[in-house]
């Protein structure tokens, strides 16, 4: 199983606090211009928040995808015969943080006529219809 929250954000607090320092320095290498006011601030950070948890979880997502894609897309869930492999599918996804896209490996049953996409990531996902 993988690693939660609360482990990630412990194991990375350190490196994380020297990133968003980093960043903050690029953002304003001579401190906060005139005008900008603490709502501006928050604003922005949000922003780079957002876009730092949208980019992790697209890259993850394509991960999966690409190792989805590796395996034989298995049995049809409607009536147990051998799924083909089938065309590649843009997704896309959005999300709390933005949205996510991603490429993924659809299948085909030649006997119902069905396409499936590939499951969800979880534990013996199946098989499911787009």
């Amino acid at each position: 199983m993988g690693k939660d929250a609360a482990a990630i954000r412990g194991e990375f607090q350190a490196r994380l606090g020297q990133f968003a320092r980093e960043l903050s320095h690029e953002l304003y290498p001579d401190g906060l211009p005139e005008g900008v006011s603490f709502a501006d601030l928050e604003d922005i950070a949000c922003a780079v928040g957002d876009e730092i948890s949208r980019e992790v979880i697209e890259t993850q997502i394509r991960r999966h995808a690409e190792v989805s894609a590796e395996h034989p897309p298995g049995l049809c869930p409607a009536c147990g015969e051998p799924l083909q492999s089938g065309w590649l599918q843009d997704r896309r996804l959005t999300t709390t943080r933005g949205p996510v896209t991603w490429t993924e490996k659809a299948a085909y049953c030649p006997r119902c006529r069905r396409a499936f996409s590939p499951p969800e990531p979880s534990p013996g996902a199946r098989w499911h219809e787009p």
